[in-house]
């Protein structure tokens, strides 16, 4: 499992497909085979699109919901835009976001990287771009543009960086806020609803990659990142929320965003791998893993862990957190690079843990 998202009753899981070309004597893998599951975790269908989307595409793509099913835009390497109906079968041909270039061009500002979130009518993309040929010393300017679902520009693409990589970016309620990493540091641009120009600024997160996240419909923004260990923070999953002004609201005469760690009740050492988090029942919802002991005695190992933090006017480490901690059957080990996914219905929630080699689905109850 690549990543999944919940489109109507149901899930649609992205995966590696079979179809590989070899680069520098390596398989590289489309990411293209799309499994539709019930609402319960059961496979329903399963399709290998291989290279038919994107010929010769082995990088990542964004899935974001749309009024018919979903659509994928390439997150490497271009900006492709694809629709699905909601059994993850193809509505059309492929539209680009923006005017691809040619391998060979030195003059043209090429699609590097993207990073996106739907709005409303919409989705917002923030997108990297660069002059072609990529070296050590390339620079990437940064622009966001909020498009329609069929790939038509609503705003103006806004130059929000000069220097810039790994975009992310969360949207809710009118609001919208962008996360990248600018000169080893993270910055953030946000936007108020009904603002007419974002607020820009650096966040000092240890050189740790910022995850805007929604916090709630109303707006709320936040930032998520995982944490290294510092003199005054032991790292871990970390996090702030955001004020209308991009601000992060911390407790009072505390400047140092490494001391905002989530996952100090988790009873264990946070890995390195990826985190999943979603706007859930008006406040957040957190999947993850430690390393520990899931009861006193127990053999360290990996434990799963679904934390659910509540969002208002304080800061989100003054949040308690409801807690729920679990092992995979047997207490089988994650692997090396576990990708977890909430998926969050009305009456119940799905957690989504894979990797390249097998995919397992859990029904949770969540705390709120």
């Amino acid at each position: 499992m690549t990543d999944a998202l919940v489109v109507g009753d149901h899930i649609v899981v992205r995966s590696r497909s079979d179809s590989f070309v070899t680069v520098n004597g390596q398989p590289a893998y489309a990411g293209t085979r799309l499994s539709v599951l019930d609402k319960q975790g059961k496979l329903l269908s399963s399709t290998d699109y291989g290279f038919s989307l994107a010929a010769g595409y082995t990088g990542e793509w964004l899935m974001m919901l749309s009024p018919d099913g979903f659509i994928m835009v390439q997150a490497t390497k271009g900006t492709a835009l694809l629709h699905f109906d909601a059994q993850a079968r193809p509505l059309g041909s492929a539209t680009d976001l923006y005017p691809p270039v040619a391998a060979t061009s030195t003059t043209e500002y090429a699609a590097a990287e993207n990073g996106g979130a739907v709005d409303g009518n919409g989705f917002w993309l923030a997108t990297t771009f660069s002059l072609l040929p990529v070296t050590d010393k390339t620079q990437y300017v940064l622009k966001l543009c909020k498009f329609d679902f069929s790939g038509r520009q609503l705003t103006p693409p806004f130059m929000i960086s000069t220097s810039a990589l790994h975009p992310h970016v969360a949207a809710a309620g009118g609001a919208v806020l962008a996360g990248w990493m600018e000169g080893g540091g993270a910055a953030l641009a946000m936007w108020a609803k009904g603002a007419g120009a974002p607020t820009i600024r650096s966040i000092n997160t240890g050189g740790s990659q910022p995850y805007p996240v929604a916090l709630n419909t109303s707006g709320k923004m936040g930032v998520l990142w995982n944490g290294k260990a510092t003199t005054t923070s032991s790292g871990g999953v970390m996090g702030v929320a955001v004020d209308s002004n991009g601000a992060p609201v911390l407790p009072s005469g505390r400047t140092d965003l490494t001391q905002e760690t989530l996952s100090t009740a988790w009873n264990g050492n946070a890995r390195a791998s990826e985190i999943d988090a979603h706007a859930f029942s008006g406040g957040i919802a957190i999947a993850g893993s430690v390393v520990g002991a899931f009861k006193t005695g127990d053999p360290v190992g990996d434990v799963l862990v679904l934390a659910d933090y509540a969002v208002g006017s304080e800061p989100l480490s003054a949040q308690s957190p409801t807690l729920l901690r679990f092992t995979l059957p047997g207490r089988a080990a994650l692997g090396p690079a576990p990708v977890f996914r909430q998926m969050l219905f009305a009456d119940h929630a799905v957690l989504l843990s894979g990797d390249d080699n097998r995919l397992q689905a859990f029904n949770v109850n969540r705390g709120r």
